[in-house]
């Protein structure tokens, strides 16, 4: 079947491209004929001496030895098939069936034999479920109005799912609005497919990963340290505003935060109790973690550091760990390849380093604010890591949450510091060094990039935060309870109330306080949105729009997401130019911004019969004037 699928792919590719389906196709058959061979002389697999000493329990039936060349084939197969197109895939089916199935076998091929799946007990997955649900109502009230402006940002990755609903694309191996992949854009085109072109269809993903993302902290923080450590650190996730804000905004990053606690929490956990099937599911999060936000490729970094780290501290656990980390690591390529080759093939790595370069302080930046201090490469850095770390508890983050407060409030903070101090006491447990080595993997990223504390590059953060949270609650409330044996329930009873009572002060913060005052986006952006809100459902209207030197219609893709009925034409010459756009609809809408209302009064001369309005802005100043008008030229 690979064989024949990689075959039908080879005949619609060019001469120069056909290398690889052509290498495919014999792999496939020399996989067939050593599956047959294994299945015809022997039970189980020979295995090479240096295999048989990754460890015990290496040993592979003839059907996973075949499964595990089958399913690196049928990856290979999607990836090939899935080519370098931006637009439309020939062969989708071949490439997504290739890819996926692929994945199953290498899963099935690399079980560990007689390993069982072990569930949680009933009342864990009924916290986790009530942890989720709690987090789901949170952040889906008011969705659409908290932020209250859809940021040109946002609606341009609404725009990329949108291509995926109107056929223009059906690659998730590609890449979509500025330079990210396109698997993102793939599934946010779900909800904007069932629901419409909304706000809230746009957010629902992010606000769906986000409640899951509690779940995940607190299954992870009962295996690591303590169940109670586990739903404290739950509890505070679930109101903390930092995390909240992200899990409203349609944009990928919160989508990390997920695969770090699932991958990395999931790697602790194969390494300590040697299951093959957690390490398995740390590489499928790793994997998968590829194809969202630009920090999830340090993900790859921290497990590799870490396992180096547990070899050394751990010698015990690396014998029979050895094959499971192989397994994983075949599986992290594996997932990943699709969106790898898509790079490869591309000839150069602009794609790949694109997010990276945007943000990133060596080069100009360094260079110029070298020349304005007049300090050392070394001061300037050392003051870019300090800053971020102070990020964190009390430097005021910025960009895509300037809230005006550091990403942990002072009460959470104190909390926070508290835990990380604790946490020195257990540097001989690797969860610890995970958690730290994760922490300051953030501090080193927010300090190389420029704005240091730009708020959407510590979003992966925010799970690191809520463990450390949870964890120094709980030792603390253990070190009281020593010295206080009798007050066991009331230290538990006082450790739940204050955490109802931060993630109410941070809830109503975020609701009551931020989001009605916020300006995120500015004032075009808030021109964008009314604008797109007034016209929404106005089929074949066009829209006349006076923007000066500021903005034009579509420099806000709030508008093309929101109303993608109406068509803009941007006037930027004096009116009755001939250079300026032509008005064919019956039904037109002028629309001035008040630097350049003066052009009403011309407008008005050739189209008298119109109605004005003025739209205010949160400060009752004029955001913009509208004129309709019928168009007596129209046909």
């Amino acid at each position: 079947m690979i064989a024949a699928a990689g075959l039908q792919v080879f005949l619609t590719l060019p001469d120069e491209k056909r290398l690889a389906p052509n290498l495919l196709i014999a792999a496939a058959m020399l996989g067939f004929i050593s599956g047959a061979a294994s299945l015809q002389w022997g039970n189980r697999i020979k295995l090479p001496t240096w295999l048989k000493r990754l460890g015990p329990g290496t040993g592979l039936t003839p059907i996973q030895g075949t499964a595990l060349v089958l399913g690196v084939l049928g990856v290979l197969l999607g990836a090939i098939a899935s080519g370098e197109s931006y637009g439309v895939v020939t062969h989708f089916w071949i490439m997504l069936l290739g890819w996926a199935g692929g994945i199953a076998l290498l899963i099935f091929g690399s079980w560990q034999p007689g390993e069982q799946i072990i569930l949680p007990h009933r009342n864990t997955i009924l916290i986790a479920l009530v942890l989720f649900g709690g987090s789901l109502i949170i952040r889906v009230i008011g969705l659409e109005s908290a932020p209250p402006l859809l940021n040109g940002d946002e609606a341009s990755a609404g725009l990329s799912a949108v291509r995926f609903i109107e056929g223009e694309t059906n690659n998730p191996f590609g890449v979509g609005w500025f330079s990210f992949p396109a698997l993102y854009y793939a599934l946010q085109a779900l909800p904007i497919w069932a629901l419409g072109q909304t706000t809230f269809a746009l957010r629902l993903t992010s606000t769906l990963i986000g409640a899951l993302t509690v779940s995940a902290v607190y299954l992870v923080g009962r295996k690591w340290y303590s169940e109670r450590a586990g739903v404290f650190a739950g509890l505070f996730l679930l109101g903390w505003h930092f995390h909240n804000h992200f899990s409203r905004i349609g944009l990928n990053n919160i989508w990390d935060a997920f695969f770090f606690i699932a991958g990395l929490g999931l790697l602790v956990i194969g390494w300590r109790q040697q299951r093959r099937v957690a390490f398995l599911g740390a590489g499928l999060s790793i994997g998968l973690a590829q194809y969202f936000y630009v920090s999830s490729r340090f993900l790859v970094v921290i497990a590799l550091a870490w396992i180096a780290l547990a070899t050394l501290l751990d010698r015990k656990q690396i014998r029979g760990n050895r094959m499971s980390i192989a397994l994983m690591a075949l599986v992290i390529l594996a997932v990943a390849l699709p969106q790898a080759w898509f790079y490869l093939q591309q000839g150069e790595y602009y794609h790949f380093l694109a997010p990276f370069n945007r943000v990133e302080m060596l080069g100009d930046w360094l260079k110029i604010e070298t020349e304005l201090t007049g300090l050392p490469v070394w001061r300037i850095m050392a003051r870019q890591m300090w800053t971020s770390a102070r990020t964190f508890v009390s430097i005021e983050s910025q960009v895509w949450y300037p809230a005006g407060v550091p990403i942990l409030r002072p009460a959470s903070a104190v909390l926070f510091l508290a835990g990380l101090v604790l946490l020195i006491f257990r540097l001989k447990d690797l969860a610890t060094w995970m958690l730290l080595g994760w922490l300051a993997l953030f501090v080193v990223m927010g300090g190389m990039s420029v704005p240091v504390s730009a708020s959407q590059r510590y979003v992966a953060a925010a799970p690191v935060c809520a463990l450390v949270v949870g964890y120094g609650l709980a030792q603390v409330g253990s070190l009281i309870g020593k010295a206080w044996p009798g007050a066991k329930r009331f230290i538990l009873a006082a450790s739940l109330i204050l955490l109802g009572f931060l993630g109410f002060r941070d809830t109503d913060f975020y609701l009551n306080e931020y989001s009605p005052t916020t300006t995120l986006g500015g004032a075009n952006t808030m021109v964008a949105q009314r604008l797109a809100e007034t016209l929404q459902g106005e089929d074949g209207l066009q829209v006349a729009f006076f923007g000066g030197t500021r903005m034009g219609y579509y420099s806000i893709n709030s508008t093309a997401y929101l109303a993608p009925e109406v068509e803009g034409l941007d006037f930027h010459e004096p009116w009755g130019s001939e250079n300026n756009p032509e008005i064919t609809s019956r039904q037109v809408a002028f629309v001035f911004l008040p630097e350049v209302f003066d052009i009403y009064q011309e407008v008005k001369l050739d189209y008298p019969d119109g109605e004005l309005h003025v739209e205010f802005d949160q400060y009752d100043k004029p955001l913009y004037w509208i004129y309709r008008a019928e168009n007596p030229r129209a046909p």
